[in-house]
């Protein structure tokens, strides 16, 4: 069955050419982007999603008028509908529409909308657990940019090729200070003396939606938490480390660097997403 992307407000096949060799976005990185779940035909934690969105626009100095809630809403719509998408993964791309080289000439909004149908609406995390390893080619910064999705992700690349090689499940990347960030595509936490502890934001860790869900839980818990540095000493001494991505809910890793990690805070986590989708 043919299916169709939202280019700027007007429905195109997959497959038809989209830009040409001026597009800010494949020239220099110019854009940002939402992944979101689409499960029974919801979109999942879409105010958040919106939200770092509208952030993410606005850091880059968009012109967002007309651009409200309500206007992505409508055109993800488009897409959901056209291609009778039930459980699907749908992407966003919004980038500068503008002539110019590293100064643009304007703050026109461009955009691109398509999905990608899947069979397994659910977040289950997996039984034995992900193998992770650690990516040293290269650190992230620790700027508010950071926290945003950009088209610029060059250094996950990167780590993906070396996770890939290494055969991993997942790698860990370091911020310029060399302490735990992220990881390939996820936020991580780790429970260390009881205690359980994500990177806060200005250690240049994407700002993720399922991130913001789990720490709601862990509160929710009433577990000992925090937001704050997390070494790679403390790290790899953790008794438990997890991560936890939009599309797939929360992963326990039941290796890092060949020690292995219990599963305790993961399954209550999860029981958490049980009922989000109930």
């Amino acid at each position: 069955m043919m299916e169709f992307n939202n280019l700027d407000g007007f429905l195109t096949e997959k497959g038809d050419k989209l830009y040409d060799t001026s597009n800010r976005s494949m020239r220099y990185g110019d854009g940002i982007f939402e992944t979101i779940k689409l499960v029974n035909g919801e979109l999942m934690f879409w105010e958040d999603h919106y939200e770092r969105l509208s952030k993410g626009m606005q850091h880059l100095k968009l012109d967002t008028i007309g651009k409200e809630k309500d206007f992505w809403k409508k055109e993800i719509d488009k897409v959901v509908v056209k291609n009778y998408f039930t459980n699907a993964r749908i992407r966003i791309i919004v980038y500068r529409n503008s002539p110019g080289t590293y100064t643009p000439m304007g703050n026109r909004i461009g955009f691109l909308i398509e999905g990608t149908r899947f069979d397994k609406p659910d977040y289950n995390y997996s039984k034995q657990g992900l193998t992770l390893g650690l990516f040293e080619g290269d650190h992230k910064g620790m700027s508010p940019l950071n926290n945003l999705k950009t088209t610029s992700a060059l250094l996950f690349v990167l780590a993906g090729v070396y996770k890939k090689e290494s055969e991993l499940d997942d790698v860990v990347v370091l911020n310029a200070a060399g302490r735990v960030c992220e990881t390939v595509s996820s936020n991580i936490f780790a429970v260390v003396n009881n205690k359980v502890i994500t990177p806060k934001l200005s250690e240049g860790c994407l700002d993720g939606v399922m991130r913001k869900q789990m720490i709601k839980a862990i509160k929710q818990q009433e577990l000992d938490f925090e937001e704050g540095e997390l070494t790679l000493n403390e790290l790899r001494e953790a008794n438990e480390i997890f991560t936890t991505n939009s599309m797939v809910g929360v992963q326990g890793i039941s290796q890092f660097e060949g020690r292995s990690k219990d599963f305790s805070v993961v399954k209550k986590l999860q029981s958490y997403l049980d009922s989000v989708l109930q």
